[in-house]
């Protein structure tokens, strides 16, 4: 099964190759047998070659790698960036929210097949994740929606006109790559007409959410319920699945945790993975802005490692 180390951060701003050396060789000591990395318009601009070394050296390490397609005009989480092109190409902003492309738009789908097309050309990579859809039942009047999809578009035109996108970029991918890996997970808070036609994507080999497994605090406010919890998600993950063929996904959501929270979080961890083995899962190698986060991440890795994953 596997177990994904969320790195998506790891080739911005300053990289220290022997750091990040020893952080492939750490994640594959704690049992992980693959890591995800962001790959997004910055990329593709500032560190093509720092990101072919990133490869190589997880690779060296032992483990595959998964790429994080990120941000692409604002249609997919990953790194958090704005996207570059969209910025360039205003015609291809939606007139409800110019920081998000059209998805119908034939400029924004011809770059979006050749930047994907590129990315899988080139490098040699595992895995695909494709990470949280966004906005993916959203009507708009932009012109080339009308023009496709009629004058009255309803949200489930939309959704379905997003499932078409996602469909044919990953085609994309894996004409280039026939052994890759994909996995795709959605929100919690998104519809389940669109998360249960996620299950019939052809190409897509595992299914699922993000989550959390306590409260959640940015700084000083009081932690508070920002996310749902895995658990919540679960038999929803489970039942689109079976519906379509697919195999399980999860992402732990192991971030903004302050201390007064870390206690919730190991039980509720413990209590999810009881419950729940999903067949691929992923949590963040230190996540973010988490107090006491050595002492955190090695117990939510013991907790995982427990659980049977990387033991």
């Amino acid at each position: 099964m596997p177990f994904t180390a969320y790195a998506i951060g790891m080739g911005t701003a300053t990289p220290a190759p022997h750091h990040r050396r020893d952080a492939f060789r750490e994640m594959r000591d704690w049992g992980f047998d693959g890591v995800a990395l962001s790959f997004s318009e910055g990329e593709v601009l500032l560190s093509r070659r720092d990101f072919d070394m990133q490869i190589r050296d997880a690779h060296a390490a032992g483990l595959k790698v998964h790429v994080v397609p990120s941000r692409l005009g604002g249609r997919f989480a990953g790194l958090p960036v704005a996207s570059l092109w969209l910025s360039e190409n205003s015609t291809s902003q939606l007139p409800e929210n110019a920081a998000f492309a059209c998805v119908e738009d034939p400029a924004f789908r011809e770059w979006t097949a050749d930047f994907i097309r590129m990315l899988f050309s080139d490098h040699e990579l595992d895995g695909l994740i494709w990470d949280e859809p966004k906005y993916s039942s959203l009507v708009t009047r932009h012109p080339a929606t009308l023009a496709k999809l009629g004058p009255s578009p309803t949200p489930e035109d939309m959704a379905d006109s997003f499932i078409e996108f996602v469909s044919g970029l990953t085609a994309i991918a894996r004409e280039a790559r026939p052994q890759l890996e994909v996995s795709l997970f959605n929100m919690p808070l998104v519809k389940p007409y669109f998360t249960s036609r996620c299950a019939f994507i052809e190409g897509l080999d595992y299914l699922g959410f993000d989550g959390a497994c306590s409260l959640q605090s940015r700084y000083h406010e009081p932690a508070s319920k920002m996310k749902h919890y895995l658990i919540e998600r679960w038999e929803r993950t489970v039942a689109e699945c079976a519906a379509g063929g697919k195999k399980t996904f999860a992402l732990i959501e192991n971030f903004w945790v302050p201390e007064s929270a870390i206690s919730e979080f190991y039980e509720t961890l413990e209590a999810y993975l009881v419950q729940a083995h999903p067949d691929h899962l992923s949590c963040y190698y230190y996540g973010f802005n988490n107090d006491c986060p050595e002492e955190f991440q090695r117990r939510v890795m013991a907790i995982v490692n427990a659980a049977g994953y990387g033991a």
